[in-house]
C-alpha cells in the first residue's frame, strides 16, 4: 500500500543553507525512507535555477517570480494557487512550512481542493524570503493558523502563543523538528574529512596540534561580533586554535575589518554556507552557536548529536530544549564566553566527556525516529479525518 502524498510548500529550499532550509531538507530526506511521497513547491530565486529538479530523491518544483517585492509576492501567490489547482488531485495533504500571508491565501482556496492544510508555527522565524511589507508579528502569524486543519509547533513558546490567541488545543500538535542525521566522528572519518576539505580549498588547512572551532548558522551582527571579540581575546593570550565562521549571513567586510584590526585574520576565517555540514562537524573540536533560536532548528541538534563540545548563547527556547542543562554550555556575555573558551582549551577531556554525555541524553530524549513516526501519524490521521 502506498503512503500519503504530501505537498510541502516553502518560500525557500535548497540550495539556501540557513537553518530553516537545512531543517526542511533533512525533514524531506527523512520521509524518502518511509512510504510517504513528498513533493516540494518553492520559489525560483534565480533565473538559472531549473523549474524542476530532484534533490536527495525529493521532487522540487520552483515557481516564478521570487517573492522579493510586494508586487512579486502577489504574483507568486497567484502562481502557487494555479499550480495547486492543476495538481491537487495528485496529493492527499498540504503542508506549509511557515505561517504568513501565503498561508492565508492557501486556506481561502483549500475547500475546493478538499485537502487538509497543516502549517508549522514558529514565532522565532526570521522571515527569510519575505518582502518587507509581508512580515507579520508572532500574533498575526498565529492568527494565520486559525483555519488550518492542524498546526505544528516545535517549541513551548510557540505553543503558548497559539493558545493565547485562542487556537483550539485540538488543532495544535507539539512535535519536534526532524532536523539532523547522525554524524560519526571516528578518528578515521575525521582524517578523511580534513583531507576532503583541504582538497576542496587550501583555506581549510588545519595546522598540526591546532584546535578548530566552528561558528555555524545565520546570526545577528552584534552576536557574532561578541563571539569574534571573545575569540580574539583568547588568541591574544597565546591559545593555539583556528575558527571558521560558516554561513553567518553577516556582512563580511565589516567583520573582516574587525578581525584584521585585531591581527587574527589568518586564524579566523569566513566562509559561505554549506548544504552538508557533516565534514565540518567531523573535523571540528568545538562549536559556538550565537543565535540559538535559529540554530535549534538544525545546527544545534546536529552538533550536539555528534558529541561535539558546544557553547550556546542563552535563550529560553534552548533551556527548554536541552535535555540536561549544564552551565558550561551556556554563555551570556563576551566575558563569560571567553572564560568558557579558556576552560574548554585547558580541559579538553572534561568537555569531551560532557559532550558525549549530552549526546546520549539527546538521543534518548529526542529520538528522530520517534518524531518521524509522529509526523507520519499527523499526516495520515489528518487525511483520514478530512475524508470522513
Amino acid at each position: 500500500m502506498l503512503g500519503p502524498k504530501i505537498l510541502f510548500i516553502s518560500r525557500r529550499f535548497w540550495p539556501f543553507t540557513d537553518d530553516s532550509c537545512q531543517r526542511l531538507l533533512y525533514h524531506c530526506s527523512a520521509f524518502t525512507k518511509t512510504d510517504a511521497r513528498v513533493t516540494v513547491l518553492t520559489a525560483r530565486w534565480h533565473a538559472n535555477w531549473p523549474a524542476y529538479s530532484l534533490c536527495r530523491e525529493v521532487p522540487v518544483h520552483r515557481l516564478l517570480p521570487a517573492p522579493n517585492t510586494n508586487w512579486n509576492e502577489s504574483h507568486f501567490q497567484k502562481n502557487v494557487v494555479q499550480w495547486i489547482n492543476k495538481s491537487a488531485q495528485d496529493f492527499d495533504c498540504i503542508y506549509v512550512d511557515r505561517a504568513d500571508s501565503l498561508l492565508l491565501v492557501l486556506q481561502s482556496k483549500s475547500v475546493k481542493w478538499n485537502l487538509p492544510v497543516i502549517a508549522r508555527f514558529s514565532p522565532e522565524d526570521k522571515g527569510f524570503g519575505l518582502s518587507s511589507g509581508q512580515k507579520l508579528s508572532p500574533y498575526a502569524m498565529a492568527d494565520a493558523c486559525r483555519r488550518c486543519f492542524r498546526v505544528v509547533c516545535p517549541t513551548p513558546n510557540a505553543h503558548r502563543i497559539l493558545v493565547s490567541q485562542g487556537i483550539s488545543d485540538s488543532q495544535i500538535v507539539r512535535i519536534n523538528d526532524i532536523a539532523w542525521s547522525p554524524v560519526s566522528r571516528s578518528k578515521e572519518l575525521r582524517t578523511a574529512a580534513a583531507n576532503a576539505l583541504f582538497d576542496a580549498s587550501s583555506d581549510f588547512l588545519i595546522p598540526g596540534h591546532t584546535e578548530l572551532l566552528l561558528h555555524l548558522g545565520v546570526t545577528e551582527t552584534n552576536a557574532l561580533k561578541l563571539v569574534v571579540e571573545a575569540v580574539c581575546h583568547i588568541l591574544d593570550y597565546g591559545a593555539l586554535f583556528r575558527m571558521w565562521i560558516i554561513g553567518s549571513g553577516v556582512e563580511p567586510s565589516a567583520l573582516y575589518d574587525l578581525i584584521k584590526s585585531r591581527g587574527w585574520h589568518r586564524e579566523i576565517l569566513l566562509f559561505d554556507g554549506f548544504d552538508d555540514m557533516h565534514e565540518l562537524i567531523r573535523v571540528a573540536d568545538g562549536c559556538i552557536a550565537s543565535n540559538p533560536k535559529e540554530a535549534i532548528q538544525c545546527t544545534l541538534p546536529m552538533v550536539a548529536g555528534a558529541g561535539l563540545p558546544t557553547l550556546i548563547a542563552d535563550h529560553p527556547d534552548v533551556r527548554a530544549w536541552l535535555p540536561e542543562l549544564s552551565h558550561y554550555q551556556i554563555y551570556g556575555s563576551e566575558q563569560s564566553l571567553a572564560e568558557k573558551l579558556n576552560d574548554f582549551i585547558a580541559n579538553r577531556e572534561r568537555w569531551t566527556t560532557m559532550a558525549n554525555s549530552f549526546q546520549q541524553a539527546l538521543r534518548s530524549s529526542k529520538p528522530n525516529d520517534e518524531y518521524l513516526q509522529q509526523w507520519l501519524s499527523l499526516f495520515r490521521d489528518s487525511i483520514l479525518e478530512r475524508k470522513a
